[in-house]
């Protein structure tokens, strides 16, 4: 069906410098400086002679390597002729160096002339590549629609695709669809000796998944394909409707102008099924869906070629006798039947998930090969919609955890829900997933009309690493919520002045965190508190390692010692630490005002006013940062 004479995208090589290039021209230049030491020691003769020698060798080893037998041919003199022209003219601006070196003349046209050829042809060359490369990457990007497409079909039919093309049939051109051959089918015993991964990877893998080019305003969508199981070839063409696509511009990479990035879709998925049928569609829309087409003729010799063709494919069905009997046994299977009714029916279902810890949400692959996120409050309301195939179970975290994915027999899972139903539709299907306390012990529970069933037909994959970072931050999370509500308990029994009991606390708090520099914090106020001034002050080098890696208790740190020699009436030492405090947390209006204060009763106003205006600025607020600003910076009170 498709002309020959339609044109398609084409990948243009991008323009670049590369080594192959500058390994020549190097090789150039030795040669050039080699000539003038023979130049200027020996004269021309030699100088040309040695080119001419050069230029033999060069290119009798690059004519004839690999070559069983050496001719010296009239193609082979030419090339000698060609390198030896190039090397003689770059080393004419050798000789003219030369001349004036030994004479003092020198003929400043030709020289002129010589370095604008020598250097005018490779920016010439690369100028016309460049613009080369522009000028097809912006018609393509003009002309052609990046679109992602996945291409489905029921694996038991054993289709063998000849064409898929998007086509513009008013400026023939087509889409760069390439198909590759078909999947390979496994047996029982092939699938049970792979491992989970590779099994899972088969099973689910597309037909056909890649990033193709659309040409814009297509109008024909034109397919071909034999099923070996309804023993049909298809040749159609469907019109197809280019208007409904939501068209955006290509963002990345960033790098590239976006005239060269073209424009792009949403992902397009096409559907292949029994009778021909076709169903392709994006997230937005249905766009073509035909339940049957009527099939063409073929010949003997086409329809058995891609028979082999199709079992050539498998390992375990290679064989033409082991291939016949199962083509056999689904034609008998009534699978094929039975799953296009299960892709095409709305069941009226709700899920509950429960046993998960922190903040989860699902990924949903369904039936119909749509896939969606959903919160799980949301799945916990009855709506009509395809059953799920799959569900990945999503942590939110320091980043996103796919941590766990459910794969589903929807088989198995209709025909309970058809058993429970008793074939009414319109009866609600509950679903109840009920992790135990590993994360991995799951029971899966299908409820109509208050009955429970559980149901055992699927698997689950945890991915170790994700689970793993997952439980650490759920652990950071509640040793933080532990340490937070010690800390609030220590603070308020030191505003009680119950030290004793406020040190208790602070000793939990490391015990479950060694490194948590606030408990250092407190436990340096409880040390002035008790033992007095001179007790921290000696210590204060201890506070300010514990916690400096942890800027914000640092801070903390600098500003009470601040504090402390601010009431041992020692203002210039004070100044110090608050400055200290200030640089490893800027942010914090509290240590500028602090700052200012100590200005004033230093008695410079100048740098009290500026500190308080700065103060300000951070959205600090407070009686002695108003009385600063009031007076200008003359009192603090």
């Amino acid at each position: 069906m498709m002309k020959k004479n339609y044109s398609f995208y084409k990948k243009t090589n991008e323009v670049y410098f590369s080594g192959e290039i500058a390994f020549p021209i190097v090789l150039i230049l030795i040669a050039s400086l080699i000539t003038y030491g023979l130049l200027y020691f020996f004269g021309a003769p030699i100088a040309i002679f040695f080119n001419v020698f050069i230029s033999w060798c060069s290119y009798f080893y690059l004519y004839n390597y690999g070559k069983s037998s050496i001719h010296i041919t009239f193609d082979f003199l030419k090339g000698v002729v060609l390198i030896l022209t190039v090397l003689l003219f770059v080393d004419y601006g050798v000789y003219t160096f030369v001349v004036y070196q030994k004479t003092g003349l020198f003929n400043t046209f030709y020289f002129r002339f010589w370095l604008v050829v020598l250097l005018g042809i490779p920016i010439l060359y690369y100028a016309f590549k460049y613009s080369r490369y522009y000028f097809e990457e912006r018609t393509m990007a003009v002309n052609y629609l990046k679109v992602s497409l996945e291409v489905y079909h029921d694996k038991e039919l054993f289709i063998c695709i000849d064409s898929i093309q998007f086509v513009n049939t008013s400026n023939r051109t087509m889409s760069d669809v390439k198909l590759e051959k078909p999947l390979c089918y496994y047996s029982e015993a092939e699938l049970k000796k792979m491992d989970d991964s590779d099994r899972n990877y088969y099973l689910e893998k597309d037909i056909f998944s890649n990033t193709i080019h659309m040409p814009f305003d297509a109008d024909c969508l034109f397919m071909s394909w034999y099923s070996i199981i309804e023993d049909k070839y298809y040749d159609i063409e469907v019109p197809f409707p280019f208007e409904k696509l939501v068209i955006e511009q290509e963002k990345y990479p960033t790098d590239v102008s976006a005239a060269l990035r073209g424009k792009k879709t949403k992902r397009l998925n096409l559907h292949i099924h029994a009778n021909g049928g076709v169903r392709l569609f994006n997230s937005d829309m249905v766009l073509i869906d035909l339940a049957e087409n009527f099939p063409s003729v073929i010949t003997d010799e086409v329809r058995n070629n891609k028979i082999e063709f199709h079992r050539r494919s498998h390992e375990y069905y290679n064989d033409p006798k082991a291939f016949s009997a199962l083509v056999e046994k689904i034609k008998s299977s009534n699978g094929i039947e039975e799953r296009f009714l299960i892709k095409n029916k709305l069941i009226l279902w709700s899920m509950n998930v429960s046993g998960l810890k922190g903040e989860n949400y699902l990924e949903v692959f369904d039936v119909s090969f749509s896939e969606y996120k959903s919160e799980i409050d949301a799945l916990k309301i009855p709506a009509l919609k395809s059953l799920p195939k799959k569900l990945e179970i999503v942590y939110r975290g320091n980043y996103l955890y796919d941590w766990l994915t459910l794969r589903i027999n929807t088989q198995k899972l209709y025909q309970f829900i058809h058993r429970l139903t008793e074939g009414n539709d319109e009866i609600p299907v509950a679903f109840e997933l009920v992790f135990e306390d590993s994360l991995t012990d799951l029971k899966f529970r299908i409820i109509v009309n208050e009955k429970s069933i559980v149901f055992n037909d699927w698997k689950i994959t945890i991915h170790k690493d994700r689970k793993q970072d997952m439980e650490d931050h759920l652990l950071d999370i509640d040793e933080d919520q532990q340490k937070r509500s010690l800390l609030k308990e220590a603070w308020d029994l030191v505003a009680n002045k119950q030290y004793d009991l406020a040190q208790e606390k602070c000793d939990e708090i490391m015990a479950i965190d060694p490194r948590y520099g606030f408990a250092y914090f407190l436990e340096a106020r409880l040390v002035w508190y008790k033992e007095g001034f001179e007790a921290c002050y000696t210590k204060k080098d201890y506070f300010i390692a514990k916690t400096e890696h942890e800027p914000a208790a640092l801070a903390h740190i600098y500003n009470s010692f601040g504090c402390i020699l601010d009431l041992e009436l020692r203002y210039e030492e004070s100044l110090s630490y608050f400055e200290k405090a200030i640089l490893t947390n800027p942010k914090e209006g509290t240590y500028v005002c602090n700052l200012a204060e100590i200005y004033c009763k230093l008695n410079n106003p100048k740098k009290a006013f500026e500190a308080a205006e700065k103060s300000k600025k951070t959205g600090h607020e407070s009686p002695t940062l108003n009385a600063i600003l009031e007076s200008k910076g003359m009192h603090y009170s």
